[in-house]
Order: C-alpha cells, then sequence, then structure tokens
C-alpha cells in the first residue's frame, strides 16, 4: 500500500549540522540552543516571548493554565481539530462547547462563537485549520467585547499571515506544534 505523506520537511545541511550541535552537547533539552530557538520564534511571529514544550497538548495545558482554567469554565472551541485543543481543557475541569465552521475555511464561525458565549466563558481557541488562519478580526472582536481570552491554536501555522501579520502575533496567546510525519 502506497503511503500519502501529511507534510514534507525541507531539512538541508546546515540544520543537520545545528542539529548534531545540539545533540552533542552537554544541553539536550535546555540550554543555549532553546533560548536561541524562542527568540528566532518570537522573530518571526513579532511576539513578545515564547516558551517551548514538549508538545502542542502541551502547549495548550500551559495556555489554559496561564488563564487559571478550572472546574466551572467553559472553553468554546471548534470540533475539527485534534483531540487536544478541547481534551487538555477539560483536564482541567473546564466544559468545552462546540462552536459551528465555515464551511469554505474549516475554521470558527464568528457567528457561531458569540452564540455561545456566556458568564461561564473563560476563553475562545481557535485553530488554524490546514494552517488557514481564522478570521482573527472579528474572533478578536467577541474576545474583547466580553474580556474573553483569545487562543490560537496555530498547530499548523507558523509562518503564516493574517491580512499582513503573522500568525503569533494577533491573539492574547498563540501556540505552535513542530510535527514530522
Amino acid at each position: 500500500m502506497k503511503r500519502i505523506p501529511y507534510g514534507r520537511q525541507s531539512i538541508g545541511l546546515t540544520d543537520a549540522f545545528e542539529l548534531a550541535k545540539g545533540v552533542f552537547s552537554p544541553w539536550l533539552t535546555l540550554g543555549p540552543h532553546v533560548e536561541k530557538f524562542e527568540s528566532d520564534l518570537c522573530k518571526v511571529a513579532r511576539s513578545e516571548n515564547a516558551i517551548v514544550v514538549s508538545s502542542g497538548s502541551a502547549a495548550l495545558h500551559c495556555a489554559y493554565a496561564a488563564i487559571d482554567l478550572g472546574p466551572g469554565d467553559e472553553v468554546i472551541t471548534t470540533p475539527l481539530t485534534f483531540a487536544s485543543t478541547a481534551t487538555t481543557a477539560m483536564n482541567l475541569g473546564a466544559r468545552v462547547l462546540f462552536a459551528d465552521i465555515q464551511p469554505r475555511t474549516g475554521n470558527l464561525d464568528p457567528r457561531s462563537i458569540e452564540s455561545l458565549v456566556s458568564p461561564r466563558t473563560k476563553a475562545i481557541t481557535v485553530v488554524d485549520y490546514a494552517g488557514l488562519p481564522a478570521d482573527l478580526d472579528k474572533i478578536m472582536a467577541i474576545g474583547k467585547k466580553y474580556a474573553v481570552p483569545v487562543i490560537e491554536d496555530a498547530a499548523h501555522s507558523l509562518g503564516s499571515f493574517y491580512k499582513g501579520n503573522p500568525v503569533g502575533s494577533l491573539a492574547d496567546i498563540t501556540t505552535f506544534f513542530f510535527f514530522s510525519d
């Protein structure tokens, strides 16, 4: 059976050399390579800070923990995503509400989000489906209107732009994930 790749990597000799330097350094998971990566990520996403963790699920957990998500809180998100977008919120005791998506993009429909906002809404978590940024202008306006932080699960959209702004520079918190097939 022929396997269809999920994605393709673009790794050159310079990349392999940098990887080898990290693997053979005393700092395999921390240290100057991670600090440089975080700094470079900030430049790409035009963000003030970045924290590297072990997985996309861990990043979402950190994002939810940063806003003190817990029992009795609600998160509005999309059903069209990897399970961690919802389960990390559920693991903290929150209730997850699924908004409708836009059929053309697969991204959250802002009108559906607003219909689900309640006094218990603690976060709106959007997913940039297939690397296409969500309608962040409208979604951020909803977040601002109800004083609810917007978390952008940008697992597939590092390097993408929304109306000239890099993904990572618009939402209150953005998470990225680096996956290879």
